[in-house]
This record gives C-alpha cells, sequence and structure tokens, in this order.
C-alpha cells in the first residue's frame, strides 16, 4: 500500500514532525535495501547479527545523512557497527551496546539504533517469513520484541504486530501480552471519541497498555502509519501512567 505522506500531513497537522520524520525513515529503508545483500546465504556468520561489515559503514553515513544527524559526534557508533560489535538481535530485548565517547543518553541511542537497524530486520523477515505464527509469551517469534500494536481479525482472533521487523502472528484473544494474566480486573479498554477506529487495551497488572487498530484503518493506511495516526491515544495512556513496551516506528516509545 502505497501512502501520500503529504496528504496525510494534510489531513492531520498535528502529526506534521513525526509524519515527515516517517518519510525520512522510509527513504532511509529504501536506500539501505539497495545495499544489503539479497540472500541472506550469501552473508559471514560473523555479519548475520547486523549489516556486513562491507557495507556497514556506507550504511551508517546515508543513515547520519537522511536523518541530519551530527556525524562526528555519533562516529564511534559508527566505528563499532563497521567493526562487528553491535549486535541488532538484542535490540528488542532492550539490550543497548556499550560505545565509549558517545555523547548519547540510553534513550537516546535505543532511539537511534532502532531507526538504524529497521532496515536489517525487515530484510530478515524478508528471509524468514513467520507471518501467522503464534507469539509465545507475547514476543515476536522472529526477532523477540514485545508487540506495538494489536489487530482483531474474524474468528474472532487477535494479532499482534512487531515494530522493529514488521512480524505479525496470532495470540490468545483475553489476556496481556507484556506481563500475560488473563485476570479480567485488570485489564480495560479506554476508547477517545477523537480516535475513530482505534482504543487502547490496558493493563493494571504491569501497567502497560497496548493500541488495537480496527481492520477499517487497514484498508487506509499499513500498521506502520496507523501507529503514527493514533499518537494522541498513546498521550492518553501515558497520561493514565500506562506505559509502552515497545517503540512506535519513528523510535518512541514515552511521548513527552
Amino acid at each position: 500500500m502505497t501512502i501520500d505522506i503529504q496528504a496525510l500531513i494534510e489531513q492531520r497537522p498535528h502529526l506534521k514532525d513525526p509524519l515527515e520524520l516517517y518519510g525520512r525513515w522510509q527513504r532511509f529503508q529504501e536506500e539501505a535495501a539497495e545495499l544489503l545483500p539479497k540472500e541472506r546465504s550469501a552473508m559471514l556468520p560473523d555479519d548475520s547479527q547486523a549489516y556486513p561489515r562491507e557495507k556497514a559503514g556506507a550504511i551508517f553515513r546515508m543513515f547520519v545523512s537522511i536523518f541530519d544527524l551530527p556525524g562526528e559526534q555519533l562516529a564511534p557508533l559508527g566505528q563499532a557497527l563497521e567493526n562487528g560489535k553491535i549486535d541488532f538481535m538484542r535490540l528488542p530485548l532492550g539490550e543497548l551496546p556499550e560505545i565509549s565517547a558517545l555523547p548519547a543518553t540510553a534513550d537516546e541511542l535505543s532511539m537511534i539504533l532502532f531507526l538504524l537497524s529497521r532496515p536489517y530486520f525487515l530484510a530478515l523477515r524478508a528471509t524468514f517469513p513467520l507471518d501467522g505464527g503464534q507469539w509465545e509469551d507475547g514476543r515476536c517469534p522472529l526477532c523477540s520484541a514485545r508487540p506495538a500494536l494489536a489487530t482483531i481479525v474474524e474468528g474472532p482472533q487477535r494479532h499482534l504486530h512487531c515494530s522493529f521487523c514488521g512480524t505479525s502472528g496470532t495470540y490468545q484473544f483475553i489476556g496481556c501480552p507484556n506481563c500475560g494474566t488473563g485476570d479480567a480486573s485488570k485489564l480495560n479498554t479506554i476508547v477517545s471519541d477523537g480516535e475513530p477506529g482505534f482504543r487502547l487495551a490496558t493493563c493494571d497488572g504491569c501497567h502497560s497498555y497496548i493500541k488495537i487498530v480496527e481492520s477499517s484503518i487497514l484498508k487506509e493506511m499499513p500498521l506502520d502509519l496507523a501507529d503514527l495516526a493514533s499518537l494522541p491515544l498513546d498521550l492518553i495512556a501515558q497520561g493514565q501512567r500506562y506505559e509502552r513496551m515497545a517503540p512506535n516506528p519513528i523510535a518512541l516509545k514515552k511521548m513527552e
């Protein structure tokens, strides 16, 4: 599905900045994909956890340029990537590499690495498609990330969706995917009249939430943009002290 970002900005001018940032990410994804091996079997084992080392420098420079980031300050990150010191597969688990001399907080590094790594994860999904599989313990079967969104399909079935690699799969219909509780007294739903087609599923057991996207919305836009279009719901949930456990497509977990 091709979406005109500018047209979406005109419909939702309050989301101009995040949508423009997503437009930059789209450009980065397209250009990075051209540099990645088409067959993962052609990659050396040492390169399988991040970008191939001979491509890492070019991809990093492309990333810095497209997102207009301070290349000199982030040089230690680029060097770590080229030297094979970063394991992208640890990122969905919330584990960050230790990079000395990098002037970034843990939250800033997490956001940068999420945006930088997404072409890798999308290529991984293309090679190992696991869509439709069961999400054991509420984690993506491909990269082990927590879900970013949920959708309800006929059956009824609940599908969870990963913001790292884009994999979607089934999960039990009742229960929190973040902590596993099925205690109905701890599970609630929040609906906002200003965001038709979306609602929040909250859990008082772990104080987390996940957004639910109705199928009618997915006829208008893909999941990435549905997540961004419903940013006001994130503000509502976080205003009530619920936490988002997985980043949205522009690397945000906390809406401040």
